[in-house]
């Protein structure tokens, strides 16, 4: 039995780590354009993974009428979630 707990704590912590890479991966720019291109060196400008994942988000829950009994702060809370979760969802298990 604790030959098993332990398997499932390396399970649960493998998915953490694969989560956490995934969060990592939203912080990269989602149409980088090289700086170079704007007279800059070597550093990337544009909107992250995961705030174009939360602005796709932020459409379709704008778009239905429920979310507007909502507070805004909430209403964006609700579309970084669901942009983490895709983000997850990218991660090969």
């Amino acid at each position: 039995m604790e030959y098993m707990a332990a398997q499932m704590d390396r399970q649960i912590e493998g998915a953490q780590h694969r989560y956490d890479d995934a969060l990592k991966e939203g912080e990269n720019p989602a149409f980088p354009v090289a700086a170079s291109e704007y007279g800059g060196h070597g550093t990337f400008f544009g909107l992250t993974i995961r705030d174009h994942f939360a602005a796709k988000a932020l459409q379709g829950i704008c778009a239905h009428p429920d979310t507007w009994g909502r507070q805004v702060n909430e209403v964006a809370q609700v579309a970084y979630e669901l942009a983490d979760a895709m983000l997850a969802a990218r991660v090969k298990p």
